[in-house]
């Protein structure tokens, strides 16, 4: 597999009383034809990252490489690299034609080539019949559709996105996903994608980096980032989480505060050692009699396609059961109900701090 970017130890630290240390330490490889997403809170380094692949902003020290040149110190019109922002930054006096052959007419097309190329980029992004249009005639949607189509005009290898979705309503948004992951399967372009929000890398990404506080906690695909994160922040920061502090009996038994026994995954934690651990809520049972955590109902959300049941444990503390909805509309439990959470051992897993 073709390393499109790599990062080796690349490291971003700001000037100033007292320093900030904006990205730490990061080791990655882009895969070529890969849509990778960096996804994190603000202020955890993704967009810092970003920019430093795409030459707006120069690396403290560490080595970044595209497709196996040196590029650490190439400034941003050097590089086979496009950038798309949140804000599209087109030309309000331009018709959506001339706003996507504009990068074309400076790289030296002529005028012709130019438009033609950007008419087959048009037709690409499903705009074909816009290209008349100024800016302000075009929905939001549209707009950001004229950016991406001017920005993989010039053909790049690499076409970073940061939170290009992010002033879309939800319906746009969640169609746009689609368009998205469409346009990087066509083009075979690296797709590299800056965002906070989880749905949205869960849905289009090959693979995800999840950041915090300038540190890559996690590279994997959606699948293994959900089902088995690596520490308490990837965890808490992908889905919604329960969690369990409990001691360690040996083989796959974990000892609870009040005493009651939970079967999880296998673990070579020495017996009597503190762990933590922890499961999605889809994947708790609840119900009004039997065998699992007992506790009683202090809250109930209605989320339209499933229901998340608070419940209040004898133990101490709290967690959430997310339950598909019923047909009828009924309720699983009422609050105040005193209830049992039965939870599959095989979707309980150990997580460090």
């Amino acid at each position: 597999m073709t390393s499109a970017i790599g990062l080796n130890g690349l490291q971003k630290t700001y000037p100033g009383s007292p320093p900030v240390r904006a990205l730490r330490n990061a080791d990655l490889t882009i895969n070529d034809n890969e849509f990778f997403t960096l996804l994190g809170p603000s202020g955890c380094g993704k967009t810092t990252l970003l920019r430093l692949m795409a030459g707006f902003e120069v690396p403290t020290a560490g080595e970044l490489t595209l497709f196996g040149d040196d590029i650490a110190h190439l400034p941003p019109e050097k590089r086979p690299i496009n950038t798309v922002f949140q804000h599209y930054s087109l030309f309000p006096h331009m018709t959506v034609l001339d706003n996507v052959a504009f990068g074309l007419k400076r790289l030296g097309k002529p005028d012709g080539e130019a438009k033609k190329m950007a008419q087959e980029m048009l037709d690409l992004v499903h705009l074909s019949e816009f290209g008349a249009r100024k800016p302000d005639q075009l929905s939001g949607g549209q707009q950001q559709r004229v950016a991406l189509a001017r920005a993989l005009a010039p053909h790049p290898r690499v076409l970073l996105l940061d939170e290009p979705l992010s002033a879309l309503d939800l319906k746009l948004r969640q169609s746009m996903r689609a368009e998205l992951k469409r346009l990087q399967r066509e083009t075979g372009i690296t797709f590299v994608f800056v965002t906070h929000d989880q749905e949205e890398a869960l849905a289009m990404s090959d693979r995800i980096a999840v950041m915090s506080q300038g540190e890559i906690q996690q590279v994997g695909d959606p699948a293994t980032i959900y089902e088995f994160p690596e520490n308490r922040f990837v965890a808490e920061f992908i889905g919604d989480a329960d969690f369990f502090e409990a001691e360690a009996l040996g083989g796959s038994r974990y000892e609870l505060s009040n005493g009651e026994i939970l079967i999880g995954p296998e673990t070579k934690t020495a017996s009597g050692a503190e762990v933590t651990l922890f499961f999605r809520p889809e994947k708790a049972t609840l119900k009004h009699a039997g065998e699992g955590v007992r506790g009683r109902v202090s809250d109930i959300l209605y989320l339209g396609n499933s229901t998340d049941y608070v419940v209040e444990l004898a133990q101490g503390g709290a967690l959430t059961v997310r339950s598909e909805n019923h047909k009828d509309g009924t309720a699983i439990a009422d609050v105040g109900a005193d209830v049992v959470v039965e939870i599959d051992p095989a979707a309980v897993r150990v997580v460090t701090p």
